[in-house]
């Protein structure tokens, strides 16, 4: 098989590849730009290298030879290691048919995304995508470390499908434990070998040179595929709707509940308004035996009208302050009026109220709109409401305006 290695590098700075196969076991690295490697992917696959720094390589051994339950699995059995929210992250998978052993690299998917978009931006398929550790020198029984000075940090392969980076000077004590369980017979690094931690010093070494890629190392890395079973998102929405189905049901329930309280709010206002009407019918047709009812309020505040000119003396009636407050306790729906009695030019209301503050309001527009006072004489709280008796009567300027005959202001004047 005919290979293009392409390593990717930071942003902005030119990629480099290498060509490698059967007759050309090893190649050095050459930088380049996108349209001339494009010109090399004829006849060969493409192997992208990316940051080791991006994926995390580990190990499982999970009892099950199904790959779709092993795939499902996984995921769900490394969760509390993992910084990342699984759902954000790819799972790559080596299974060893011979035991439950299985290799996993794991890396972000917005930044698989981003690799496999760079390739397609430039025309170019990815077969395989590696991290950058499997793809540096390896041999069985060996490991290979290669020193990055200008980052200050080591990238490690360990074995076929085994390696990870860490800073160098935490080197050492990454080594202990993969030391301990699998000693290498040999080391390869980029460094002299008295610079090497002191446990690697007693093994027999040879030099590497960091921009030399093997064909042989990278071949047996393959099966680790960042790409296998990835599937790539597109513009379609990609939501589990079934998830959300219980909410949709709840929302549901919450509107027919919510429709059937409007209706029954509307229903019981009509009957607070009937109400309203009919006790201001009963008062009219107490005072007026004879008269024909059209508006009830409006005759009332006509017929008060002509009492008070055609009479020389204050007139003790309730029409006037409930033709007034009429208006008023119709725009208040939220109100609910239970009673009405009147005594010495005072209107009593007994009124039921969401809240005290609302009736503070009416108070303030029975002032302001009406040019009525209206005093709170008591108010009984509950858990939903508020039971409180008001006391109407009228402001001291609209006494002298609208409610004295006219030889009356006249003598006050």
């Amino acid at each position: 098989m005919q290979l293009l290695v392409i390593k990717l590098k930071a942003s902005g700075i030119a990629p480099e590849y290498a060509l490698l196969g059967k007759k050309q076991t090893s190649n050095r690295f050459t930088s380049s730009d996108w349209k001339h490697i494009r010109s090399l992917t004829r006849g060969r696959r493409v192997l992208a290298l990316v940051p080791a720094s991006d994926v995390v390589i580990t190990s499982v051994n999970i009892p099950s030879k199904n790959k779709k339950q092993l795939l499902q699995a996984i995921p769900f059995s490394l969760e509390d290691s993992l910084a990342d929210d699984i759902d954000n992250l790819h799972f790559a998978v080596k299974q060893d048919e011979a035991s439950n052993h299985s290799q996993v690299a794991i890396i972000n998917r917005s930044i698989l995304e981003k690799y496999l978009n760079i390739f397609q931006e430039n025309g170019i398929t990815a077969h395989f995508i590696l991290p950058e550790t499997l793809g540096q020198f390896y041999r069985k029984d060996s490991w290979s470390l290669l020193f990055n000075s200008e980052q200050n940090d080591v990238n490690v392969r360990l074995s076929e499908f085994e390696g990870f980076v860490c800073d160098e000077p935490m080197l050492e004590m990454f080594l202990e434990k993969p030391f301990k369980s699998n000693q290498p017979k040999n080391i390869y690094a980029n460094r002299d070998k008295l610079t090497l931690p002191e446990i690697l010093q007693g093994l027999d070494f040879e030099a590497i040179d960091t921009n030399t890629i093997d064909y042989q190392s990278v071949l047996s890395a393959l099966p680790l595929n960042l790409i296998t079973n990835f599937s790539r998102q597109t513009n379609k929405s990609t939501i589990n709707w079934s998830v959300w189905r219980p909410s949709f049901v709840l929302a549901g329930l919450l509107t027919v509940v919510w429709a059937g309280v409007f209706v029954w709010q509307n229903n019981s206002l009509q009957q607070q308004s009937k109400l309203l009407n009919q006790k201001i019918e009963q008062v009219y047709k107490s005072s007026f035996p004879n008269g024909r009812i059209v508006d009830a309020s409006v005759q009332m505040k006509s017929a008060l009208d002509k009492l008070k000119a055609n009479s020389g003396r204050v007139v003790d009636s309730p029409l006037p302050l409930i033709s007034d407050i009429s208006p008023l306790l119709k725009e208040y729906k939220d109100v609910t009026l239970s009673e009405i009695n009147y005594k010495e030019n005072e209107l009593t209301l007994t009124m039921q109220s969401p809240s005290l503050t609302r009736l503070e309001t009416f108070k303030r527009d029975a002032a302001e709109k009406v040019k009525l006072k209206v005093d709170i004489k008591s108010s009984t709280t509950t858990s939903n409401k508020v039971e409180a008796t008001l006391i109407i009567t009228p402001l001291v300027n609209s006494t002298a305006k609208d409610y004295l005959p006219n030889n009356s202001m006249a003598g006050n004047t």
